[in-house]
């Protein structure tokens, strides 16, 4: 694929469909700052063409309220750039959503070889069994860090997946609810967050990305594979940094581990939950309903209280059991469904992410 296609393709699905979200901003619900959106882009000019002829930026600055507002003492300046910040802020929550929605499209634009690519590569030069090898023992490991540039509320994380669901399809008037709301959540947290919190924020897109985008990958390469004995559930691992770094950062204590260790665990059994109580419903038979309603009591439990432990065994063996009925009495029916949960189970077990704890980093 040449450049200039995937330059066309970034301007088709990125630049182009910002800009015209982007209009949607000059009717965001601001409270005095109707007219932000226009001005912005004649503020840049007039920084750039002041920057170009050698002038201070509180020279240029003035000139422009003085030329294109009705802005008149300090603090209503002040007050002015803090709406710009604000404007810009929710510009950038906009195009990175826009950025992440394009992005299956722009990949097909790259020269990235594909898991598809590989198969017809090793059948066509008669090495799949090396390559088959090499799958049931190849693991990679993503660590997830709270870095502070990306440190957005789980409100705004909510509204950028929704917008992320909507742009896709160019749905207009979700687009444009979801940036009034947009226009109306705080990006900013009204305390400092703790590294409790920080943990939080990072847990949240596992639950709601990770959790079955890892499920997703793991259940193409098995298609892919098509070997009944296929199980490398070591395929995508995931490390998780923050609650662990004790040596970066002060506040991170022994206490905050063990709060982090047991809210990976809990939301991971809010993820188990919400798959089982959907496979609940579509397996209605009198002889499995009192193993799905025992675990389903427990996994609910186990959601909200640190100190309800379910382990990997007692899950994967009642789901164990189930199947052998289901196969046994039923037909089979919904036998995929119940098999991809149990992969599920089998890949991020009860801890859902390792955590990376470092004591000292002159030894670590």
């Amino acid at each position: 694929m040449s450049q200039t296609e995937r330059l066309l393709e970034f301007e088709k699905t990125v630049s182009k469909k910002f800009k015209v979200y982007n209009s949607l901003f000059l009717n965001l619900p601001y409270r005095d700052i109707e007219n932000v959106g226009m001005l912005i882009p004649l503020m840049f000019q007039q920084c750039e063409k002041g920057l170009g002829e050698g002038k201070d930026p509180k020279t240029i600055l003035d000139t422009f309220f003085e030329q294109f507002t009705e802005v008149g003492t300090e603090i209503e300046k002040i007050d002015f750039m803090f709406m710009i910040i604000q404007y810009v802020e929710r510009q950038v929550v906009l195009y990175d959503s826009v950025e992440d929605a394009a992005f299956p499209k722009l990949h097909e634009h790259t020269d990235s070889l594909s898991i598809k690519d590989y198969t017809q590569f090793a059948q066509k030069n008669e090495r799949w069994d090396q390559f088959l090898e090499k799958l049931s023992n190849f693991s990679a490991r993503i660590v997830l860090t709270a870095h502070p540039t990306q440190f957005y509320t789980p409100a705004v994380l909510d509204i950028m997946r929704e917008l992320r669901s909507l742009i896709p399809e160019d749905k207009i008037d979700g687009i444009d609810m979801c940036l009034q709301q947009l226009g109306l959540t705080s990006l900013i947290n009204r305390k400092k967050p703790t590294p409790l919190d920080e943990a939080k924020n990072i847990i949240h897109m596992l639950r709601h990305i990770y959790y079955d985008a890892i499920s997703e990958f793991y259940q193409q390469i098995k298609s892919t594979v098509d070997d009944p004995s296929f199980a490398n559930y070591d395929l995508i691992k995931l490390g998780f940094w923050p609650g662990g770094d004790r040596d970066g950062n002060p506040f991170v204590t022994a206490e905050i581990t063990r709060q982090v260790a047991e809210e990976l665990r809990m939301t991971l059994m809010k993820c188990y939950y919400k798959d089982l109580k959907a496979l609940q419903q579509k397996l209605s038979f009198n002889g499995l309903q009192d193993n799905l309603q025992e675990l389903r009591e427990g996994l609910y439990k186990a959601m909200f209280d640190p100190g309800k432990n379910l382990t990997y065994s007692y899950i994967k063996n009642t789901l164990n059991d189930i199947r052998k009925i289901l196969v046994e009495q039923y037909h089979g029916l919904y036998l995929d469904e119940l098999d991809r949960f149990r992969d599920k189970v089998d890949i991020f077990k009860t801890h859902f992410a390792v955590l990376d704890i470092r004591q000292d980093h002159s030894a670590h």
